[in-house]
Parts: structure tokens; C-alpha cells; sequence
């Protein structure tokens, strides 16, 4: 059984929105719908490969699959540094919008890192309504996230006899951009994910299924991860939360593959959904 995979362009408000669609088998009936939201920057190059790994899965035990590069990244349309956080979750809701009129069920968002926190983030908001959240290793907070990553800046621009790192920050308060490893940042893209943060999120309308990796011989969860899945089962936040074996995909030196990632995820989502009736908004 092979899923079926082709090439989309969207439309969006400001450009074509490229993704890839699996569809099930064709003798395999359609069950739910999945829309996927990547990494930012290199770590959305090192994960496709993991990414389509998980797509193919769910396409085999019958979703539809979408998988989206947002405004500015990927084939779609737009420079990195046009991207905010905005423009983000209108590229999301679009697809997500089409995804609807070309699946059946239920369907689910599943973002990866920082994929995962714009998920989270228009999942409380209700601006998108799934019937499931699948988190893959989130950025926990946006302003941890962009903080790391300004101190690349911070360094890159120390090395070139440049600005340091308050100047950096002055110009995105300033609404300059940055360029930090090779991205460009715009003031926008950085306000808006550093305005979201997993540990004070509000409580959210669907299940969550939450998975990372780990190199342990017994995989465990991070520290961070713990303390915020208590913070979410006290709130009556519906979570599923483990680690499995697994590199960090993301952002290994060579392209890397999860394998009981991959499974725990199928699992954990088709267990939600084993009859796949319904449909969601």
C-alpha cells in the first residue's frame, strides 16, 4: 500500500503557500485529516525527512496529510524577513480552511518545534479548533527560543567587528530586522512567538498529544517538559505526554531518522480516532 503524495500551491494573502498532500491508499478509506506546521529556519531543513516519515504513516492508517511551509520559508512565496507571527496564523488557518474542504473526519494540527508553539498558540486562541494538538518537541517559550537564537546574532556580529547584542535587540524594538544565521528576522516574527509561552497557556479545547526525544538508555522527559505537563493536568488540560528513544532530529549535524518517534505518534493519534467519525471546525 502506497500513500498518494502531490504538490499544492495554496493561495495566500500574500503569496502562494506551497505543501505537500498525502492522501491515503487507494484502498485505504480516508479516516481523519492532519496539518502539519514546521520547524523555523535549518531546523525545518533537518526535519522534513522525519516529517515525511510521519506523513506517510498517518496517510497508510487513512488521514489526509498537509504539509505547509509558511510565508517566507520553504517554496512558498515571500522573503524570510517578511514573515511575522501574524501573517503565520492567517498562512495556518488558510490551510487550514482547505484542508476541510478535501478530507473527511476529524482533523487534527501537529507542529514541530516551533511549528508546535504556533499550533499551541492558535489552538487557545480558537482561531483553529482541532480535534487533537500532536506537539513535537515544542519551544517551550518564544523568548527562550529567540533569545538563543539573538546570541548567534550576538556572536556573528562581535566576530565582524559589528553591533552587539543590546544593539540587536534595540533595532527589533526599533522594527529593524536581524540577520541571524543566515535568517532574517522580522521585528514582527520575533513579538509575536516571544508573546507565547506553553507554561501559562490558557486551558485548551482538544486532547494533546505530546512527544520528544531522548537519548537515554530509558528515555525520560526533560525537566522543562515536566514541569509544564503538570502545570497543563492541573488546568484539566488533556494530555498525553512520554519520551522515546530518538535523536535530536531537528538539529543533528547529519539528516537523522526517529523511528519510535514515528510509531508512538501514529499510535497515540489513531487510538484517539479509531473510528474517525465526526469533524471539526
Amino acid at each position: 500500500m502506497r500513500p498518494r503524495v502531490s504538490g499544492q500551491f495554496l493561495t495566500g494573502a500574500r503569496g502562494p503557500l506551497a505543501t505537500v498532500f498525502w492522501e491515503p491508499p487507494e484502498e485505504v478509506a480516508s479516516r481523519f485529516a492532519v496539518l502539519h506546521l514546521p520547524p523555523f529556519g535549518d531546523e525545518m531543513n533537518k526535519a522534513r525527512r522525519m516529517t515525511a516519515l510521519q506523513a506517510r504513516a498517518f496517510a497508510t492508517a487513512g488521514a489526509a496529510v498537509l504539509l505547509l511551509d509558511p510565508f517566507g520559508t520553504g517554496d512558498s512565496g515571500g522573503d524570510h524577513g517578511e514573515a511575522t507571527w501574524p501573517q503565520w496564523q492567517d498562512d495556518v488557518v488558510r490551510a487550514w480552511e482547505w484542508l476541510g474542504t478535501r478530507s473527511v473526519g476529524h482533523r487534527v494540527l501537529w507542529g514541530t518545534r516551533l511549528g508546535a508553539l504556533l499550533a499551541a498558540d492558535l489552538t487557545a486562541s480558537a482561531r483553529v479548533t482541532p480535534a487533537a494538538l500532536v506537539l513535537w518537541q515544542p519551544v517551550a517559550s518564544g523568548r527562550a527560543f529567540f533569545t538563543q537564537l539573538l546570541r548567534l546574532a550576538t556572536v556573528q556580529n562581535l566576530a565582524a567587528n559589528t553591533v552587539g547584542g543590546t544593539a540587536v535587540r534595540a533595532a527589533l524594538a526599533a522594527g529593524t530586522a536581524v540577520e541571524v544565521g543566515g535568517y532574517e528576522l522580522n521585528p514582527a516574527l520575533v513579538a509575536g512567538a516571544e508573546a507565547v509561552d506553553l507554561a501559562t497557556m490558557p486551558k485548551l479545547g482538544c486532547p494533546v498529544v505530546w512527544r520528544e526525544t531522548s537519548s537515554a538508555a530509558a528515555p525520560v522527559l526533560s525537566p522543562a517538559t515536566a514541569t509544564i505537563a503538570k502545570r497543563w493536568s492541573e488546568r484539566g488540560i488533556a494530555l498525553d505526554v512520554a519520551a522515546v528513544s530518538g535523536p535530536s532530529f531537528w538539529a543533528t549535524q547529519e539528516i537523522a531518522e526517529a523511528p519510535h518517534l514515528v510509531a508512538a505518534t501514529t499510535a497515540a493519534v489513531t487510538g484517539l480516532f479509531p473510528d474517525a467519525a465526526g469533524a471539526t471546525t
